[in-house]
């Protein structure tokens, strides 16, 4: 057994499932707050989004291989990493099925709630990498007219139906947001959505921000709220991981960064983490990790005269945001949900299936084929 000492995140799951008895030892550690008197003795860091590694953190540490079970790397000092030869292993896509469900379900929630016939509106797609190409495809699937606006992908020839972003807001009904958070480059994203921009989006229009929330301008999404111009859904936050009341007070629906959290999304990234750690330092490792089964949902106990309802209807007996949203709501002390409880929200998140695993019985051939457009697969 190779002479590993490792640290991971306290919120990554089955981490002993895929490396005890395979490591020397492992610590769990709380990712907010990792210190580097934390790692004094590890070979191996494993973190989430949460974590920032940089050289405040590493310097002085012994850690020779860092990984993170998440889609993006903006937390991630790169160039540190480099400079120090310490490989890096990330999980892209690993949550992609995940966030596509969850939009789903917020979709089927403001369908129910709100009329929403998401389905005949033109939704915008800002975004279009591992996570949101799975979202387009999904959309598209389902016969939504989508708009897609990714400048690099597009500048690498990899997205010929792009649209400037100006163009894509002003022409869009529901604008969903994919984009990871950054300051430098040649399309950097951080405050991208200002004032000048939210204006232009059409009155009555839906934002809903699954990518990272400092990419929106807190003071310009509220003063939209509030003059009615604008409704939102929002799962990351601008001064994330401080939610304000003002802010949470004014949107339709509302998460603690978990859009990507299912079972599958999470347990996907953890064992991606695995095996390129077991290909670093040479570890045998198990070939999966077993999931818990699920059980079937009678489609007839759901039943709604309006096929679309009715699927609704199904969609939230999977996942339902809005309880995401009370939860949040009771959350709050002081005139905000602060760091500490925004965290415990996310480490105590109740296990969440994507669409795919959930088993549908005795569903018509009509209700069975929007089902499966949306993204179940399992019938009975």
């Amino acid at each position: 057994m190779p002479t590993l000492h490792v640290v991971a995140d306290g919120n990554m799951p089955h981490v002993e499932a895929w490396l005890t008895g395979r490591v020397q030892s492992l610590v769990r550690q709380a990712g907010r707050t990792l210190s580097s008197a934390d790692l004094a003795g590890a070979d191996v860091l494993l973190v989430r989004s949460v974590t920032q590694v940089n050289q405040a953190l590493l310097q002085g540490t012994p850690v020779r291989f860092v990984g993170s079970a998440t889609i993006g790397t903006d937390h991630i000092d790169l160039d540190y990493l480099q400079q120090q030869q310490i490989p890096f292993a990330y999980a892209p896509g690993c949550n992609a099925q995940s966030v596509a469900d969850w939009l789903l379900s917020i979709l089927s929630r403001l369908h129910l709630d709100h009329d929403l016939c998401w389905w005949q509106q033109t939704i915008g797609v800002v975004g279009v990498g591992n996570v949101g190409s799975v979202v387009v495809a999904r959309l598209r699937q389902l016969g939504v007219r989508v708009l897609v606006c990714d400048p690099e992908k597009h500048q690498q020839g990899l997205l010929p139906d792009h649209l400037d972003l100006a163009a894509l807001v002003a022409s869009c009904d529901i604008l969903c947001l994919h984009t990871p958070h950054t300051r430098t480059g040649p399309n950097p994203t951080d405050q991208l959505f200002d004032q000048a921009l939210l204006a232009t989006l059409r009155p009555g229009a839906w934002l809903i921000n699954a990518g990272r929330g400092p990419v929106v301008v807190a003071d310009a999404l509220l003063q939209r709220l509030r003059g009615g111009e604008l409704n939102a859904v929002l799962d990351v936050w601008p001064e994330e991981p401080r939610v304000p009341q003002a802010l949470l007070a004014e949107v339709a629906l509302a998460s603690p960064h978990v859009a990507g959290y299912s079972l599958e999304g999470r347990a996907n990234g953890t064992a991606m983490i695995a095996r390129q750690l077991a290909q670093w330092a040479g570890l045998s490792l198990p070939d999966a990790v077993p999931r818990p089964p699920v059980r079937p949902l009678e489609a007839g106990l759901y039943y709604q005269d309006d096929i679309r309802q009715w699927a609704s209807e199904l969609v939230l007996a999977v996942y339902d945001p809005a309880r995401d949203t009370a939860t949040l709501g009771c959350s709050v002390q002081d005139g905000q949900v602060d760091a500490a409880m925004f965290d415990s929200l996310r480490k105590h998140y109740p296990t969440r299936r994507e669409l795919h695993s959930v088993p549908i019985a005795q569903a018509p051939p009509a209700l069975r084929d929007w089902l499966s457009r949306l993204g179940f697969s399992r019938f009975m």
